[in-house]
């Protein structure tokens, strides 16, 4: 049991979080993901949303909540817990929840319809088990949580939440977000078509500084640049370093910048050893450690056998470009695999089971539906350079005629 003074502190943490006696701050709206919470509440499974820190995943649990205001809901029945918080300890258990509800109940709001938002709940040991308990005794309304470890995420809820949760991968802001974040709203073919010096502006000024929804709100450039490397340290120190009590800071680093400026490109972890001087099994681990915070994305080339797309060299992507342009490799010389990788992205958040092609020759993306192949896509900077134009051809129809499919795609710059 807590006593009186340990409750008015945690009372405190949880006060500076909630919106009970203070107005909620006003963030851009991000329709696209917004839409889908609200298409979610019509259910009663508990609420996910997962990807990179930063990525907006906690402004987006905020909105919703003045969604559940308009409905009418009682802002003290909303409790938001943000468990990156350190005044909430470290190497936190399930205790922190009881404790939690506890008090809230007890200064706030003693009923069972509370909306319980949950903000980087993979930072509390054995969370899985008690929002499951919770959520099968109908203890509160409706449960939203975020997550920033794919692994820690996807584990626990293919066990003890199964068939009990709708998750979404956020990412940050696409083009047209970015647009939006800058007042431009309403985007129509057209108006590309007729500003087309303004829009291209703007995308040059994406492709500087990536989505990240606090580097676009940064006017000055050296802050940007500040605010996404401290992203980037606090993924490899907090949540790898940290999380999994490594000793070498450096080598971690190491991977991740090597793939970071590899990007697009095809990767053999045996030759990345040779390059860093370390171990296979060390560079595999790290490997997988930068996967499950999201900071980057492996693709497989398309085999009918399993066993050879996992033996298959990797191409690997970043979740936002910025890191690409601060981190990696000099920018301006690689412009298309920049493309290739905001291809990737968007790709991914329209949900495709994606792979790259290679046969005779590559083609960057091939997407499957069902049982097939069904789209092939090539990205380039332009085709105006012959030799580019044959590459990029012969890899498209090299991929049409392995899939049989009649017509693909090339996307370039305009």
């Amino acid at each position: 049991m807590l006593n009186i003074m340990e409750k008015e502190k945690l009372f405190e943490v949880l006060n500076d979080w909630n919106y009970w006696n203070k107005e909620l701050p006003e963030y851009y709206s991000r329709n696209f993901y917004e839409n889908n919470i609200l298409k979610y509440d019509l259910t009663d499974e508990i609420t996910v949303l997962k990807g990179i820190r930063r990525c907006g995943k906690s402004t987006l649990l905020i909105n919703h909540i003045k969604e559940l205001l308009k409905q009418k809901i009682d802002i003290k029945k909303i409790l938001f817990v943000n468990f990156e918080d350190p005044r909430l300890g470290v190497d936190l258990d399930t205790k922190i929840f009881e404790q939690i509800l506890d008090i809230y109940k007890e200064y706030v709001n003693n009923s069972t319809e509370i909306y319980l938002f949950l903000d980087e709940i993979q930072n509390v040991s054995g969370w899985e088990k008690w929002v499951r308990t919770v959520y099968e005794l109908k203890k509160v309304k409706k449960i939203y949580i975020t997550g920033s470890s794919s692994k820690l995420l996807s584990r626990e809820f293919g066990t003890a939440l199964s068939g009990r949760y709708l998750d979404m991968n956020i990412y940050p802001a696409s083009f047209l977000e970015f647009l939006e974040f800058n007042g431009e709203n309403n985007i129509t073919k057209q108006k590309l078509i007729t500003e087309k010096i303004k829009y291209k502006k703007y995308f040059n000024q994406y492709l500087e500084i990536g989505g990240f929804p606090k580097v676009i709100l940064t006017n000055e450039d050296f802050l940007r640049k500040k605010e996404i490397l401290n992203y980037f340290e606090t993924i490899i120190l907090k949540d790898i370093v940290a999380r999994y009590n490594l000793k070498n800071y450096d080598n971690v680093r190491k991977v991740a910048i090597y793939l970071i400026s590899n990007i697009s490109r095809l990767t053999n972890l045996n030759k990345l050893k040779t390059s860093l001087n370390i171990s296979y099994e060390l560079i595999d681990k790290y490997f997988e450690y930068l996967r499950e915070t999201y900071l980057v994305y492996e693709l497989n080339k398309y085999d009918d056998s399993l066993k050879k797309q996992y033996s298959s060299n990797k191409k690997v992507y970043v979740s936002d470009i910025s890191f690409a342009k601060e981190i990696g490799f000099s920018f301006s010389e690689n412009i298309g695999r920049i493309y290739e990788n905001l291809v990737f992205i968007e790709l991914k958040k329209r949900n495709k089971e994606i792979y790259y092609h290679k046969d005779n020759y590559e083609c960057d993306f091939v997407v499957k539906e069902g049982l097939k192949i069904a789209q092939a896509i090539q990205v380039t900077k332009s085709l105006g350079d012959i030799d580019t134009k044959k590459r990029e051809i012969k890899g498209l129809l090299d991929a049409l005629k392995t899939y049989n499919l009649s017509h693909g795609l090339i996307l370039t710059e305009d």
